[in-house]
């Protein structure tokens, strides 16, 4: 499920709603990996263990990579964080290739 689909589960629309909040625009796409995990035994939480977040923003350009994922963690917050197993992301400034 990416941020594109029509139909999103509540963490991942928590996640959109806090990056639109927060980075006005910026680019970024939300990709739900979960479905890939399902058969692991320590997936018990349900579709929404594992995302991937690829978010391009202005308030990058003088953040370090540390500080850029420190940053957007706090965004985040403890209501995401401890209900998702693993966020992954590529945090980036607008003059910065995404790999």
């Amino acid at each position: 499920m990416t941020s594109f689909d029509v139909k999103k589960e509540k963490i991942e629309f928590l996640i959109e709603e806090k990056i639109k909040k927060n980075f006005p625009n910026s680019n970024f796409l939300i990709e739900n990996t979960s479905s890939k995990h399902k058969k692991h035994k320590q997936n018990i939480h349900g579709d929404e263990t594992h995302f991937i977040i690829n978010l391009k923003s202005k308030k990058f350009f003088k953040l370090s990579k540390l500080e850029r994922q420190k940053y957007f963690i706090n965004i985040l917050g403890e209501e995401i964080i401890n209900k998702v197993h693993s966020i992954s992301f590529k945090l980036t400034a607008p003059n910065e290739k995404n790999i």
